[in-house]
């Protein structure tokens, strides 16, 4: 049977427009797609593949070529930019899930390097797939999005570190009890020549990419892009790195001089591309004997990853004083294992420091965790809810109620507007306009520190709490505004402002077209879906460019909205 290089590509895109096609049917994310249709194309079609190698090899370039184009989007510049305290939130979330996980890894039988090699595997989340969720759902730019983001960023750069760390981990250093001496010093040499290489490509790169750009044409300029990005990974792999974390840094150090490379948004269509590529690889890479001999375990480690993970996430979310609901959020979105986890382990594969067994156990827990990531993300809520009603871990955890800046003036007939992002600021600037008292309730100590300084009325606190909303006069309010993006906390204060002032009129925004019906169902008066609004705002305009009567074009809007129920 015919088994070139063709035939081995034909068979991934008809596995992937399958299980793609099938997954969105079914209305599922259509990663799960991808990895179902890759398993079972890959224990049906094994024979058109040269071998075992030959499948890891695709997988690989498929994974270098995501990496690459994944780098484009992050810069050393915004890494310069990243909050200090989420800083340190990233890397002691790592530093504790690891230190859980090894304990309950060696109780489920592994060897001891092998455990700390996966308890810190399992401390990383998917940026690929988590990223591209949140995008989907219009969440990336918000607050606990963006955090989410901010968290997987610093998880892809501790990456690098890790990457050195391994034969150290694997060496006969480790194993020998040589001294600590010794043994740092072959922990931090490849770290110290890393970061030269860093800074001599990214001083060459910036001159290089200047007299290579000076020639205004458009086949020269992607050339040139090519060949920066080659000698970058060259650059890299010359000190130990593999061609995929070689392929992401050059993304990243080329991304720097984005403003000259209209190239590269030519090439991040793509990226999706070779994400689905890596995919449906990953899942023609499982070995289904193995799946099934040892599917107890891998079920038991990938349920625990995922409730060890969310649980640790979320009491150190807590501890560092974010809202019940943002911490819930983001913990959810990190309860799963990351792909960078695969690659890694490919690495410790092809180097032969693990054998294949404990490679496809890493595979096979990474891809069930995936296959988790819809249900956490859908059931999660519910669970968090029954948590907040019944206020466990409250003894444990620090005090929700923290209102810092309280308001001594009484208000009645106002507004209450939870959330002070683009759309509170813009809710705030029309109110001030009229003339219309409010009150601003956020979590975010800056922006109420800035408001403070401006003079406007507002309070730092949750806006979930029953006790916050108390501060901002809810029970003679006569309108509250729900700005906060995601639903679990727009249903709470929902619940505790109906409680305290059933006559109270709730506006609130919503995306997706499931959550606007529960909303009515709970008793808010007026949503806004963002959307919705743009289309219609820009239908209007072009009726208007028409010459459509505006009374028309107004009673169309009416009538739109009507059935849309806004």
């Amino acid at each position: 049977m015919y088994s070139g290089f063709l035939s081995e590509l034909i068979l991934i895109v008809i596995a992937a427009f399958l299980g793609g096609f099938i997954a969105r049917s079914l209305k599922l994310p259509p990663v799960l797609g991808y990895i179902v249709s890759g398993i079972i194309f890959g224990a049906i079609g094994k024979d058109f593949f040269d071998s075992y190698d030959s499948l890891l090899a695709l997988s690989q370039i498929g994974i270098s070529l995501f990496l690459f184009t994944l780098g484009f989007e992050i810069s050393l510049d915004t890494l310069k930019k990243l909050n200090k305290r989420i800083f340190l939130i990233g890397i002691l979330q790592i530093l504790i899930l690891s230190a859980i996980a090894l304990p309950l890894l060696l109780m489920f039988g592994l060897e001891l390097r092998f455990s700390i090699l996966l308890s810190i595997l399992f401390s990383f989340s998917s940026t690929a797939v988590i990223v591209k969720v949140l995008e989907e759902k219009g969440l990336i730019s918000d607050f606990p999005g963006n955090n989410v983001f901010v968290f997987l960023l610093i998880q892809d750069i501790l990456v690098v570190p890790l990457i050195f760390f391994l034969p150290v981990l694997f060496s006969e250093t480790a194993i020998s009890g040589v001294s600590v001496a010794n043994f740092l010093f072959a922990a931090v040499k490849p770290l110290v020549i890393f970061s030269a290489v860093l800074l001599i490509s990214r001083f060459l790169l910036s001159r290089l990419m200047n007299i290579l750009f000076r020639y205004p044409s458009h086949e020269l300029t992607i050339l040139a892009t090519i060949f920066t990005a080659a000698l970058s990974i060259l650059l890299f792999t010359s000190v130990g790195l593999p061609e995929t974390i070689a392929a992401f840094l050059a993304g990243v150090l080329i991304s720097e001089q984005g403003k000259n490379l209209t190239p590269l948004t030519e090439l991040r269509p793509f990226r999706d591309l070779f994400l689905v590529l890596f995919f449906v690889l990953t899942g023609m890479l499982i070995n289904i004997d193995f799946l099934i001999q040892n599917l107890p375990l891998i079920f038991g480690l990938s349920v625990t990853v995922v409730i060890l993970k969310f649980l640790v996430s979320y009491i150190l979310l807590r501890v560092f004083k974010y809202s019940p609901s943002s911490s819930v959020f983001i913990s959810s979105y990190l309860a799963n294992i990351g792909e960078f986890s695969v690659v890694i382990a490919q690495i410790a594969f092809v180097s032969v420091l693990i054998g294949k067994d404990e490679y496809n156990l890493i595979l096979s827990t990474f891809i069930l965790s995936l296959l988790f990531i819809p249900f956490v993300l859908r059931y999660v809520r519910s669970f968090a809810e029954r948590v907040a009603r019944l206020g466990l871990l409250k003894r444990v955890l620090p005090k929700e109620t923290e209102i810092a800046f309280r308001i001594e003036q009484k208000f009645e007939n106002h507004v209450i507007v939870c959330g002070h992002g683009r759309v509170g600021r813009e809710t705030r600037s029309m109110l001030e306009f009229a003339h219309i008292p409010y009150v601003i309730v956020d979590f975010n100590r800056k922006v109420i520190n800035e408001l403070l300084t401006l003079s406007r009325y507002a309070i730092y606190g949750d806006p979930t709490d029953v006790d916050i909303l108390k501060a901002a006069f809810i029970e003679t309010a006569k309108a509250l505004v729900i700005a906060v993006p995601d639903t679990f906390s727009q249903k709470r204060i929902i619940d505790a402002a109906l409680k305290l002032n059933p006559k109270i009129i709730i506006l609130c925004r919503s995306h997706m077209e499931e959550d606007r019906y529960d909303l009515v169902n709970m008793g808010v008066n007026i949503i806004i879906m963002p959307e919705m609004e743009a289309g219609l705002r820009i239908g209007s305009e072009v009726l208007d460019l028409f010459n459509i009567k505006k009374e028309d074009i107004d009673l169309l809007v009416k009538r739109l909205r009507r059935q849309h129920l806004l």
